[in-house]
Order: structure tokens, then sequence, then C-alpha cells
């Protein structure tokens, strides 16, 4: 007898998203409350909106504050996450010789310190839960930045932070699967979000588009969320250490 089809629901699953509060983030948390998981947005900002889904605000850079944030959402959902997504993160545009040390900090602090903070606290708690999930997953939030470098955007710290965070997920990966964690991440190409800068300018935004993404679109937050949402499932139960490309067909060029 063939074994049952595993679904895209997440009845009964905890999740803690952070950057929940806009973009990427937030379509996640949207998603998997509309799937059935009870949802706590972490987040700097306490604007955290949508039916399910309870906020804390910390700032993922700051140890202490992450250990009482992840300590607070497991009140409020009413045990341990069993899913994570780390999806906050900063964008700055900045030529590699102009940039001072405060802004690189700024950078590597949030998007790679922050996703390590979080996913360490995860685990932790995880590990020492009576009734802990044998179907635990983390999806980190990596970039293409992390594989292609831009001219018209350069941003070297971004680019190695989200470099970092494609490393740090294979190593989380091989770490944590004893503990029944899967560890993926997802590669964004150019997404409708608050973040994207290329269409302050919307002409030469979709010149570009036209020119250097195969589908010549934008891609939309909703989309990346359905391709985290199905690597935290139990669909991608034999998927870990991957990275997942979401950009239009950019990197395939």
């Amino acid at each position: 007898m063939s074994e049952p089809a595993a679904s895209d629901r997440f009845d009964g699953r905890r999740a803690l998203v952070t950057g929940g509060a806009s973009g990427i983030g937030r379509a996640t948390a949207e998603l998997f409350a509309e799937r059935g998981a009870a949802v706590a947005v972490l987040d700097r900002d306490d604007e955290v909106r949508g039916a399910g889904v309870v906020g804390v605000v910390a700032d993922v850079r700051d140890g202490t504050a992450v250990e009482a944030a992840v300590e607070q959402a497991e009140e409020r959902l009413g045990g341990p996450p069993d899913l994570l997504v780390n999806a906050a993160g900063v964008y700055r545009i900045r030529e590699a010789t102009d940039l001072d040390e405060v802004e690189w900090d700024e950078v590597l602090d949030t998007n790679l310190r922050g996703t390590y903070l979080v996913a360490r606290e995860f685990v932790r708690r995880l590990r020492t839960s009576a009734g802990r999930s044998q179907h635990a997953a983390v999806v980190n939030l990596a970039s293409t930045a992390a594989m292609v470098a831009d001219a018209g955007e350069p941003a070297a710290h971004y680019n190695a932070s989200k470099a970092g965070v494609v490393a740090l997920t294979k190593q989380m990966a091989v770490e944590w699967a004893a503990d029944g964690v899967r560890v993926n991440a997802v590669a964004p190409g150019v997404i409708d979000t608050p973040m994207l800068r290329m269409m302050d300018d919307p002409e030469a935004g979709q010149a570009y588009l036209n020119a250097r993404v195969p589908l010549r679109r934008l891609g939309m937050a909703r989309e990346v969320a359905e391709v985290v949402a199905f690597l935290a499932s139990e669909r991608a139960s034999y998927v870990t250490g991957a990275t997942v490309v979401v950009d239009g067909g950019v990197t395939a060029t």
C-alpha cells in the first residue's frame, strides 16, 4: 500500500516568522495562518496584522532580546514553535570602497547574525521540549545576491550577508538533522516588496526586467511565500540543506 500524500496544511503546527510585519515575511505569516498554523511574528515593527497571527517585538541582532522574544512566542502559541522562517533583513546600496564599519555591521548583524541567533534559540527550545515535534523545519531567506553581483546596485555587505545565510543553512542542516530539524533557504530575486529599490525609476526598472528577467516581471511576495511553505511542509520531507532560487529565471541566464 502506498503512503498517503503529504499535505500542504499546517494544522496543529506553531510557526515563528521573523520580519513578518511586511514583505515576504508578512506574506509567509499570512499563508501559514491560512493553512492552519498558529503564527507568531517577531519584528521590530509592532504593526502586525492578520487572523491567527500574534506579534512579538524584538531586534534580531540582540541575543538577549531574541531569547526573551522566542520565550514570549512560545507562551503565546501554547508551546514551542516547530516551524521557523527567518525573513528579517535589511537592504542597503553602497559601493564597497565607500562602506564604513557601521554600515557593514548593520547589514551583517541583521541578515546573518539575526538568522543565526533566532534559529539557535528555536532549536534549543525544541531540544528541551517534552512534546517536541519530529517534523520541525527552518527556512532562511537568502537572495540571488548571494550568487551574482550587480554593478547597478552595489551592495557588498548585503551580498556577503546573504552568501553567509546560504552557507549557514547548509551547516545547520547537517548539525540539526539528528534533531529531526530540516533547514533550507529560499533565494528570491527582484520581488515587489517595500525593500525593492529597482522600481524607484519605473522606466529603468522595466527596462531591467525586459532585458534580464526571462519572465519579464517582478515576483510577488506571495509567490516566494508559497516556496517557503513547501519547504516547511512535509511535502519536502527529504529536502534539507538546499537553497531554492525564486527569481523569474535571472540566474539561469
